[in-house]
């Protein structure tokens, strides 16, 4: 079980770190199923609310690895940064996601197919052991997500967005720019020629010829030719400054937790809570699982006279009983919060209280090299670790 606190979250990086080299490198493919994962991390749940920072991780890997022998972990861990970059630069690719998941769900949702594939039920093993796996842990190893997601796809001929929403509701780390650009990179629609195909060959070897994989996979790709095309990168916008007098409130929340040190020390804040959008979360059908998870991160992060807020209304009755004239945040990135910050900033200005967002200075560095792909913007790792 992973454990929704800070103590837990270091402990397992403390675990894991003696084989964060070369071990990691040879052996990070490889899913010997639950409970048998000592070759990766699994500390994605805790890394997706920055519960575990991504600069902190690479600061413990670095004491005990130098960056050659442990490229590979550190590159995964960028990973995220990079798909959350990516997504701040095309955030329409995240809304037209959106309208096309409505439109599946009213042309397939009703689809015995999909259906029976979501229940465990497809008939192919593989399938079947990871729809459940994903639904009574939270958790699919990286590997397992790709072939999933490559037989929802191009096997199954499932609409992509039906898989996405799928992950996005039951995976403890899901978020929308690593889940949603995930898929759409199996697809196709990531990067222009290239989608993931998996194999009978590939998954029988790196489960250990846990499956037989009972099914005849795609050996083609599905057509996307008249797909539309990724949208050109927006510059990101600078965010204006900090407040730096007055009485100053900090708003944790579920995209970055580590805010309460590094947004926490810099200003005299004098009073904190956190807020888990309760609407947004069921708008968006996580699951009960993942939500109290994620609450009890949040609460886990608050002192004992701090209150864990679900509305937005909750916030602003905390604002005014804390005679506050600015409320800080790091800033949600694209996803769940699209609707939430500027309804909460609008009832916060009502009430003569301004909201303001800042971003780490690790976002700061890699965004600006997120526009094309990964194997680009890599090359700005080492200038981060730097700093670190």
């Amino acid at each position: 079980m992973i454990q929704p606190d800070k103590n837990s979250a270091a402990a397992a990086l403390a675990a894991f770190l003696p084989r964060a080299g070369r071990d990691y490198a040879a052996s990070r493919n490889r899913d010997e199923g639950p409970g048998e994962r000592r070759n990766v991390s699994m500390l994605s749940p805790w890394v997706r609310l920055r519960l575990l920072p991504e600069w902190a991780i690479c600061r413990e890997v670095l004491k005990h690895h130098s960056y050659q022998q442990a490229a590979k972990y550190i590159d995964e861990v960028c990973w995220r940064t990079y798909w959350k970059g990516w997504l701040e630069g095309r955030p329409s690719v995240w809304t037209d996601y959106l309208k096309e998941l409505a439109a599946d769900r009213a042309s397939h949702g009703e689809d015995a197919n999909y259906l029976r594939t979501i229940r465990g039920e497809s008939g192919i093993d593989c399938m079947d052991a990871w729809s459940r796996e994903l639904k009574e842990t939270g958790y699919l190893h990286n590997h397992a997500r790709m072939w999933f997601a490559s037989i929802w796809i191009h096997t199954l001929r499932l609409p992509w967005t039906l898989g996405a929403a799928f992950f996005l509701k039951h995976l403890l780390d899901g978020d929308a720019a690593s889940n949603t650009l995930g898929w759409r990179w199996v697809a196709g629609l990531h990067t222009q020629g290239k989608s993931y195909l998996a194999s009978r060959n590939n998954i029988r070897k790196y489960t250990q010829q846990d499956f037989q994989v009972n099914a005849d996979l795609a050996t083609e790709p599905i057509d996307l030719s008249d797909y539309p095309e990724k949208p050109p990168h927006q510059p990101i916008q600078p965010l204006p400054g900090l407040p730096t007098s007055g009485r100053i409130g900090l708003l944790l929340h579920d995209d970055d937790l580590s805010a309460a040190e590094w947004l926490g020390d810099e200003l005299p804040v004098v009073s904190v809570t956190a807020l888990l959008p309760k609407s947004a979360y069921a708008e968006h059908g996580i699951s009960d699982r993942v939500t109290q998870f994620r609450r009890d991160c949040l609460d886990a992060s608050l002192n004992e006279a701090d209150t864990l807020c679900s509305t937005e209304s909750a916030v602003l009755d905390w604002a005014r009983s804390q005679e506050l004239q600015h409320v800080v945040m790091a800033q949600p990135f694209v996803g769940i919060w699209d609707s939430v910050t500027p309804s909460l900033a609008e009832k916060l200005k009502a009430d003569g209280i301004e909201l303001t967002s800042a971003r780490h200075w690790w976002d700061e560095h890699f965004f600006s090299h997120a526009k094309a792909g990964f194997f680009r913007f890599k090359k700005a790792i080492p200038a981060a670790l730097e700093q670190l």
